[in-house]
């Protein structure tokens, strides 16, 4: 697909459409997650399900978890894993590794200095996704809601006089 990625109808809708083009009313509605439970696949690793049992709760409390963002969460957990481990190798051996060879030392940059720059930019690949970043989460306008006033409401439907239509 060449071009920009399209951005979901919910995300528009919050946005106010400021490109004034047609929404489409066909967009799947996945249903939210029912089961917080840390998935099989992390259960292995302490670090990617501890990432889980922070992030999924936070997302699901802020609708942002749907059945169909479950392996993306994964795949989130995983990344997060993995730069942890590498983070520690590094502060443990160091980001430059001494080799010898016929006594001559080398320098060498650390491998792990690699996977943890490919796993945090998963990372933040991801949680741009889930909108988890101040720039991604300031793209995002949602009104904000008033108290509703049923005497309000039942007089003039919902909505106040003098606003809106003229």
């Amino acid at each position: 697909m060449i071009g920009r990625k399209p951005v979901p109808r919910a995300l528009k809708l919050a946005r106010g459409n400021p490109g004034h083009r047609p929404i489409r009313d066909d967009e799947p509605q996945p249903a939210a997650v029912a089961d917080l439970a840390v998935p099989e696949v992390l259960q292995g690793d302490a670090d990617a399900a501890a990432a889980w049992a922070t992030t999924a709760p936070l997302l699901h409390r802020n609708g942002l978890l749907t059945e169909t963002d479950v392996a993306a969460l994964v795949l989130y957990c995983q990344h997060y894993a993995r730069w942890v481990a590498a983070e520690r190798a590094i502060r443990k051996h160091g980001m430059m590794i001494v080799t010898t060879k016929k006594g001559v030392r080398r320098f060498t940059v650390s491998p792990y200095l690699a996977i943890a720059s490919t796993a945090a930019d998963h990372c933040r690949k991801l949680l741009l996704e889930f909108g988890c970043t101040p720039v991604s989460r300031a793209r995002v306008h949602a009104p904000k809601h008033e108290p509703r006033n049923q005497d309000k409401d039942r007089f003039f439907g919902g909505h106040a006089p003098g606003r809106g239509s003229a």
